[in-house]
């Protein structure tokens, strides 16, 4: 780099000068051989030899928390379905859409944001929501329920994940058995973009859709008991780091809604993601979601990012310890018991985050 530096400085040396400018006609103007070298030699010089910024290396941390520079990063993860999971989310979709139409089913529930850059992680968590959903499903209808896979305690791999997404569809299609509905799916008309992102966003449709099979809308129970999911790795993940987190949430005034909710679940999956990078792994991008029309699916839906998220950092760890079961009573729980979970899990973050700077 010396060496370069020096021949560089050489040449600015050397080069002629610039000559003045002058009117027109008079041949002052013009530019002689050479000229204006100087000044480019002591740019490229300054571009060589100039200091790399203070923040790029400090601590190997390259997810800022701007979710426009943190999308950049995630634009390194290659997204390419490699064993057709987006068309077994395709034909899910199709199936329900049969299900629904021979039961009467004839709700519009909102489209779900699409989300760019999912893994393998977060497709199998989502994966995991729509089967409560369509064993909710087969229960209220009669049917035989379908098993229930857990979440594997080592990293998940493509087989594991179109494994789940064609369990959905042969658990929608034991319905269809069930009820002598002899529709079957055409399959012409598929042609999504075979990525992860595709099958999220076609799962996350598909739980929508459910809800109206199921009978009823994402309550604040559900969400409180896939937060005490969240809640349960971090103690794996802290017993691990050995820090020491808080137990109990803390205590909230006033009322609060499902917004309040996805506001500090957003905020949690910042923090999640600075927690991915102390640790050294290839950290997630934050999720999406506009503020405007929130619902508890929306918050359900964050809550289940995080859980994508903690298990890639139990993944990361080696902790092969399956997350409990909720056993607790969740039905009367509501939005402000939510959020206090919530807080507990940004709260024991910032200390899993300091844990490991000791």
């Amino acid at each position: 780099m010396s060496s370069l530096a020096e021949k560089i400085a050489r040449i600015a040396r050397n080069a002629p000068p610039v000559p003045p400018m002058g009117g027109r006609g008079t041949g002052q103007g013009r530019r002689s051989p050479g000229a204006g070298d100087r000044c480019i030699a002591l740019l490229v010089l300054l571009a060589v030899v100039g200091p790399v910024p203070a923040f790029a290396g400090e601590a190997g941390i390259d997810v800022p928390m701007r979710r426009d520079v943190g999308a950049t990063v995630r634009d390194r993860v290659v997204e390419s379905d490699p064993v057709g999971v987006q068309p077994a989310a395709e034909m899910l979709l199709l199936e329900i859409g049969i299900l629904r139409r021979e039961l009467g089913v004839d709700d519009f529930p909102a489209r779900p944001e699409p989300q760019g850059n999912r893994r393998l992680a977060h497709v199998y968590v989502k994966s995991l929501e729509v089967m409560s959903k369509v064993v909710a499903v087969q229960r209220r209808l009669g049917v035989a329920e379908s098993s229930v896979r857990g979440m594997p305690v080592d990293e998940v791999s493509s087989d594991d994940v179109l494994a789940a997404v064609q369990d959905l569809v042969d658990g929608v299609r034991r319905i269809k058995t069930q009820m002598v509905i002899e529709t079957e799916a055409d399959a012409t008309g598929m042609s999504g973009p075979p990525t992860l992102s595709a099958a999220y966003m076609n799962l996350a449709r598909a739980s929508a859709l459910l809800d109206g099979l199921v009978g009823r809308e994402t309550t604040p129970a559900d969400v409180y008991r896939s937060v005490s999911a969240v809640v349960e790795d971090m103690n794996l993940v802290a017993a691990k780091l050995q820090v020491t987190l808080d137990v109990a949430a803390p205590a909230v005034d006033g009322a609060k809604d499902s917004v309040d909710v996805a506001q500090q679940a957003l905020r949690a999956a910042y923090k999640i993601v600075l927690l991915q990078a102390r640790l050294g792994m290839d950290a997630s991008a934050v999720p999406t979601l506009t503020m405007v029309r929130v619902t508890p699916a929306e918050a359900y839906d964050l809550t289940g990012v995080l859980q994508a998220e903690l298990a890639r950092i139990k993944w990361h760890l080696g902790i092969n310890v399956p997350t409990s079961e909720f056993t607790g009573q969740a039905q009367n729980r509501n939005a402000a018991d939510v959020f206090a979970q919530m807080l507990l899990v940004v709260r024991n973050l910032d200390q899993l985050t300091a844990g490991t700077e000791t």
